[in-house]
């Protein structure tokens, strides 16, 4: 009886020892996510805090997509690149009111900041993606666009404040529009580093819009900008964090300079932003080459493989680039950065 039932654990023990080779060898598992995407809300939708409203009378309803009219501001700024900055030059002197603008300088910046009030006033904008722009490794050029648009309301902004107090409301619009935009780039949910030049662009419009309303004597509208504007940095300090995890070659445990393969792949399944999840496609490219295990070795073909037939075309661009980036690329992108 003790040698059958000894015979019996020795075959349960020997079942159990085939399963997890079996398991080990076939079914390698990928490594596991580390705090940096597991922290309390990092795989979340960022948004501001607070709503649009509690700064702007309302919220932008108008018809049509804003991309249209932003491309025209952009088109109007590389006309007048160097005049208008030749004349952002005196933009500090212009706010504490020791420069003026003339009436051609004026309109030659509405000329630019007409159009972004126009895209502002719209409800939806779709700017990013066409059949002519392809998901690479380069960060967006079309982040420093809008930031260098924004110059043409916020030297407006300038020159209506040192005009007085009856000015003061043709002041506040030009940064009504720049919240609006950045709201739109926010939303569109594109690229991370879109996504985080909206909400610079709002800091940036919150800040003079604090100053604004101190010299008006609008102390709520003051409260009102300081709570839209903490929303901002929390948005602005996770959205950081996720990009070093993205962007930084760490030494992996595998010893291969590289991201961390399993935050990548918890980003790349189970982020709720695509902008965040465009990013960490990205990334697997870099994973794919500096991975070791089989299980990430797996793990990442697989991802890579699934978004390569996303229904959405930023997501497929970006595992096209995953897909191709080779030995030579990678050794580019680790000199980058």
């Amino acid at each position: 009886m003790g040698n059958r039932l000894g015979w019996i654990l020795a075959g349960i023990f020997g079942a159990f020892v085939i399963i997890v080779l079996v398991t080990v060898l076939f079914f390698p598992s990928p490594t596991d996510p580390t705090q940096a995407t597991t922290g309390p809300g990092m795989l979340k939708l960022q948004r501001p805090s607070e709503p649009l409203t509690t700064l702007l009378p309302s919220a932008p309803d108008g018809e049509g997509n804003a991309a249209d009219d932003y491309r025209q501001a952009m088109k109007s700024y590389d006309k007048n690149t160097e005049a208008i900055q030749a004349m952002f030059k005196h933009y500090y002197a212009l706010m504490k009111d020791e420069y003026r603008l003339t009436d051609d300088d004026v309109a030659l910046l509405n000329s630019v900041a007409k159009p972004i009030a126009a895209g502002a006033a719209k409800k939806d904008m779709s700017f990013y993606f066409s059949e002519q722009m392809k998901v690479t490794y380069d960060r967006p050029v079309e982040a420093e666009r809008f930031q260098s648009i924004v110059d043409a309301p916020r030297m407006l902004f300038a020159h209506y404040i040192g005009k007085g107090e009856g000015s003061y409301p043709a002041a506040e619009k030009r940064m009504f529009d720049v919240l609006s935009l950045g709201q739109h780039l926010i939303d569109e949910r594109a690229r991370l580093d879109i996504v985080r030049t909206g909400i610079g662009l709002q800091k940036i419009a919150c800040e003079l819009l604090g100053h604004l309303y101190a010299k008006w004597n609008k102390p709520e509208r003051v409260n009102a900008v300081r709570e839209y504007r903490a929303g901002l940095g929390d948005m602005s300090s996770i959205y950081t964090d996720l990009d070093n995890v993205m962007r930084t070659f760490a030494r992996a445990e595998s010893g291969a300079n590289g991201p961390h393969p399993g935050d990548i792949f918890n980003l790349v399944a189970n982020h709720a932003d695509r902008a965040v999840r465009v990013e960490a496609i990205l990334s697997l490219g870099m994973v794919k080459l500096t991975c070791a295990g089989r299980g990430d070795r797996k793990r990442v073909r697989d991802l890579i493989n699934e978004k390569l037939d996303s229904d959405d075309p930023i997501e497929k661009s970006a595992a096209k680039c995953a897909d191709a980036l080779d030995e030579k690329g990678l050794k580019g992108l680790i000199r980058g950065k």
